[in-house]
């Protein structure tokens, strides 16, 4: 009898990529699990971003650096999951590769342009602990987005769930970033309008075009 091959070559990569970013996670507990569990519950625990409010906000060290590697994985993973079949003709690990490539240059870009434009106009006081909200939020969303993603692929196995549970964090996301700066935010209301539409709605449309050409 001929042996009957347990998944295809689009679900062999899929959980490749799923089991290398659970070593990161692992890599993650490895090099500092108080800081794992802390961006882990920080949905439920205001005070964790608090205590590094006057930190400045970088990505470059080993613990970041990982944690920022496994949120563009899983960003990547989402989005690839909902919109493969309407984006890509030819679905696999080469149209997961320009997906990732794009969410890493899109997320990276923002980063800068944020980094940059707080020293350049001298806010990097007033918006420090923003910026530390704003990128803390999008590891904790990814963490718990990772079981989402698991339970997805090998049990409920629909796009629309992976992608009203991603939109739910994000909203919970968004809403606690915006409690926890409303004076900011409400004294300089133009100004953050500026912000939100020309760095966070006008990159995703460029991320749209990317992938679809």
């Amino acid at each position: 009898m001929q042996a009957i091959e347990l998944t295809n070559n689009q679900e062999g990569w899929f959980t490749l990529v799923l089991l290398f970013s659970f070593v990161l996670i692992a890599l993650l507990k490895l090099l500092k699990p108080k800081q794992l569990v802390g961006y882990s519950i920080a949905f439920f625990s205001p005070g964790f971003f608090q205590k590094k409010a006057e930190d400045f906000i970088s990505i470059f060290t080993p613990f970041k650096l990982t944690l920022f590697a496994f949120s563009i994985i899983m960003i990547s993973l989402v989005f690839y999951s909902y919109f493969n079949e309407l984006l890509f003709e030819n679905q696999g690990f080469q149209s997961f590769s320009k997906t990732l490539a794009a969410v890493f240059f899109y997320i990276l870009t923002k980063y800068f342009i944020d980094i940059f434009l707080a020293n350049v106009l001298a806010l990097k006081e007033n918006v420090n602990y923003f910026l530390q909200l704003k990128y803390g939020y999008m590891f904790t969303v990814c963490l718990l987005i990772f079981p989402i993603l698991i339970l997805n692929k090998y049990a409920i196995k629909s796009g629309y769930f992976l992608l009203s549970s991603f939109i739910i964090l994000l909203i919970f996301r968004t809403l606690l970033i915006l409690f926890n700066n409303k004076r900011l935010i409400l004294g300089k209301l133009f100004y953050f309008i500026l912000y939100f539409c020309t760095l966070e709605i006008a990159p995703l449309l460029i991320l749209y075009k990317t992938t679809t050409t």
